[in-house]
């Protein structure tokens, strides 16, 4: 079955990358409208003051991990 949540590996890498970020505490460097596309896609949830990955989002980062490193 095809994975729906990104329409390109661009899209996957890119997600792969803000959730570095949120895994940092460097949040401020992902832009407003990636994150709420984010929730939206209920990858993210908002917990107090930050985001945290929902079970979904952990999935979709491990896909988009794999895909970042592979080497196909």
């Amino acid at each position: 079955m095809r994975d729906t949540v990104f329409h390109s590996a661009a899209e996957r890498i890119a997600f792969s990358e803000a959730v570095d970020f949120l895994d940092q505490g460097r949040l401020q460097l992902v832009p407003a409208p990636q994150i709420e596309q984010y929730v939206q896609k209920g990858l993210w949830v908002r917990d107090g003051n930050t985001y945290r990955l929902t079970d979904e989002g952990r999935r979709q980062h491990q896909l988009a991990v794999r895909e970042r490193f592979s080497d196909g």
